[in-house]
């Protein structure tokens, strides 16, 4: 009974290890506290930590012959070895480090408050450090699944120091470290949070796996994307021929070719290539030596198409010397 004097619970042949099953440190002080105060709370003994069983006095004064005698309070010395037994079972369920900052103190009361006054200020910085973490985490350069695992983590840590995440927050929280790729679900998603009930985190995380499956199911691999972008490229790039001797047109621009001579197109306008002379060539019949204006098929239908004086409306040449022909 350890309300009053007399007697007090003293359990010895209790193994604390079994209801105390963790070794207190900067990041686990509320699920040691909440281990040991169930232990403290079913012997009855949690009142000498919260100081509702105080200390009683050493000594009884009673009277003799009308005179004060003081004698030894037997009540005392069980307080005593209750009180030693409960820091006994504190001092075994902490790490070195943390023993060695009560380890001086008188009685359990003292160490209780201790560790609280230590751990409750490690706790308040830790929550600081916690909420700004879940509010900087993204799922940039991890997947789905990392990205999961460790916002849980997270959340379970705050959880841990007595200040867990609201549920709501949570999932917006975790909704806006998505990528990019993810908005039409997490827009769907934040749409369903005004319903009733609305989905909880779990469904959200369900939701949003089911889509990152799509997701991937949806890539190609590397070397069959390549392999269509050089098939069309190529395809993008045939044309139709033209009539006429050594002529060839494309239907992004038009071009010649004859005796070893073409021209292109390029970003700049006409360029001559692959010709190892700088005379000019013919952008009709092909030949070297003169120019479209001059050439004596230039009144020829058999030498070019209906768009061809169009084509050669705006016609610029240069050669390799750095010379330019403009037909008009």
């Amino acid at each position: 009974m350890a309300e009053g004097y007399g007697s007090y619970p003293f359990p010895s042949t209790l193994h604390v290890a079994s209801s105390v099953t963790i070794k207190l440190s900067d990041g686990n002080y509320l699920f040691w506290k909440t281990q040991f105060e169930s232990l403290l709370r079913c012997q009855k003994l949690l009142g000498f930590v919260n100081g509702s069983v105080p200390k009683p006095s050493a000594v009884l004064v009673t009277s003799t012959n009308n005179h004060a005698v003081e004698v030894p309070n037997p009540s005392y010395e069980d307080w005593i070895c209750t009180d030693e037994l409960i820091k006994s079972w504190i001092f075994g369920t902490l790490t070195e480090e943390v023993l060695g900052l009560v380890h001086a103190l008188p009685t359990s009361q003292d160490v209780w408050l201790s560790l609280a006054g230590n751990f409750n200020k490690s706790s308040v910085a830790r929550e600081f450090d916690l909420r700004r973490h879940l509010q900087l985490l993204n799922i940039k350069g991890q997947t789905f699944t990392d990205y999961c695992h460790e916002f849980r983590a997270v959340c379970d840590n705050l959880s841990s120091i007595g200040k867990p995440v609201d549920e709501n927050m949570k999932i917006f929280t975790f909704l806006n470290g998505l990528g990019r790729e993810y908005d039409p679900i997490s827009t769907v998603l934040q749409s369903s949070m005004s319903r009733t009930p609305a989905p909880t985190f779990n469904d959200v995380v369900l939701e949003i796996s089911g889509y990152d499956s799509k997701l991937q199911s949806y890539e190609t691999p590397s070397d069959v994307s390549l392999h269509l972008a050089f098939h069309t490229h190529r395809g993008g790039c045939s044309g139709s021929g033209l009539r006429g001797r050594g002529n060839n047109r494309g239907r992004g621009g038009y071009s010649t070719r004859g005796r070893g001579f073409s021209q292109q197109v390029s970003s700049s306008g006409w360029t001559q290539s692959g010709s190892s002379s700088s005379r000019p060539v013919c952008q009709i019949c092909g030949r070297i030596g003169h120019v479209a204006l001059k050439c004596w098929n230039r009144f020829d239908n058999s030498y070019q198409s209906d768009d061809v004086p169009q084509s050669l409306a705006a016609l610029r040449l240069s050669d390799p010397s750095g010379k330019e022909w403009v037909t008009y």
